[in-house]
């Protein structure tokens, strides 16, 4: 009796496992079938959105094509398109239709569906009165894809809100919001001024480390005035974004930051003075080759190293220095590219003689 049942029990899993795999293989090949039914049409499609973006008067219509497959195409054409050849995409009858599909679902009441009509105007390059109503959606996942379709649309109202998105509950959204403001570039400077000139900024840190992605001059001033912040972070924030920008007063930060008391703030410090190539710096710089924090001595070390002759010279009086620390880091630094690495330039040689 009990084998009888087992056998019914197995069975009954071979059939539906067999029904299951059926129903897998059966979708896949459909789909085939479809794909293969619809290839001409596409082709025709492709064609004749090639010819409307390369100028073409009187194209004829797009031949009739499920959703999906319009999508497909229309995405092809927009990969790599400027905006002379969207305005001739957007004369097409087509492209409204799915435009204006797009825009109806950015406000149902359901969150999908929006996700949905955000993604699709990405691809369009529409929905410029659409989208940044979304930036404040509700469900993370459709403001995080409204900040991406805002990268191409950098409108002051546009790039104000991202900047507030940096301190978003999700993290989602604020990591899209980082992403499309650096990619924005001088488009979004105004609107990190404005924030970083608020009298307490939400996600400070946060947003100085975009500022310090950006690479705008414009963006040190700004910065410099949250110098003396007690957060650690905040502080090696503004070091990165004097690094990026350069300029006197950049300089002159960075070179007070070697000071500071929080041990990342020196590394961010040293490691902006080597990158900014600023020579002059190095004795302050070796300095630092004995400072009590390993990641400290490491940066100040391969910034000497990146100053070139100046540099190599002080790392060469390091080797000498009664400090074990500065020793260690000095002959690190020299070894890393094998002997006669640290050899000092005729530069360094004259730098060395005017000294003496």
């Amino acid at each position: 009796m009990l084998y009888d049942v087992l056998i019914s029990v197995l069975l009954a899993e071979i059939g539906i496992l067999g029904a299951g795999l059926g129903f897998i293989f059966g979708h896949a090949a459909l789909r085939q079938v479809r794909a293969a039914r619809l290839r001409p049409d596409m082709r025709v499609s492709m064609d004749i959105l090639a010819r409307v973006l390369a100028g073409s008067p009187d194209p004829p219509p797009l031949p009739r094509l499920p959703l999906d497959k319009a999508i497909e195409a229309v995405a092809a054409a927009t990969r790599s398109v400027d905006d002379a050849g969207r305005a001739r995409l957007a004369q097409l009858p087509a492209y409204v239709a799915l435009t204006e599909r797009s825009v109806r679902w950015c406000t149902s009441p359901r969150w999908p569906r929006r996700l949905k009509g955000v993604r699709l105007l990405v691809i369009l390059g529409a929905g410029h009165t659409t989208v940044p109503l979304l930036l404040e959606d509700p469900r993370p996942e459709v403001r995080s894809a409204a900040a991406v379709w805002a990268v191409n649309h950098p409108s002051p109202q546009v790039t104000t809100r991202l900047v507030q998105m940096l301190g978003d509950e999700a993290l989602a959204c604020r990591l899209t919001a980082q992403d499309a403001l650096i990619r924005m570039g001088r488009h979004a400077v105004p609107a990190i001024i404005g924030h970083l000139s608020e009298a307490v900024p939400a996600a400070l840190a946060t947003a100085l480390l975009v500022a310090s992605r950006v690479r705008d001059s414009a963006l040190a001033g700004p910065a410099l005035e949250h110098r003396n912040h007690s957060d650690p972070a905040v502080r090696a924030a503004v070091a990165q974004v004097l690094a990026s920008g350069g300029g006197t007063d950049g300089v002159e930060g960075l070179e007070g930051f070697l000071a500071d008391p929080a041990a990342a703030v020196r590394t961010a410090a040293a490691a902006g003075l080597g990158a900014l190539g600023h020579w002059p710096s190095s004795p302050l710089l070796a300095d630092r080759l004995g400072d009590p924090a390993w990641e400290v001595r490491r940066a100040a070390g391969l910034a000497l190293d990146r100053l070139g002759g100046p540099g190599q010279l002080y790392l060469q009086r390091a080797l000498h220095s009664p400090d074990r620390f500065a020793r260690d880091m000095a002959q690190q630094v020299l070894d890393r590219a094998g002997p006669g690495r640290g050899r000092p330039t005729p530069a360094a040689f004259a730098m060395k003689r005017q000294e003496e």
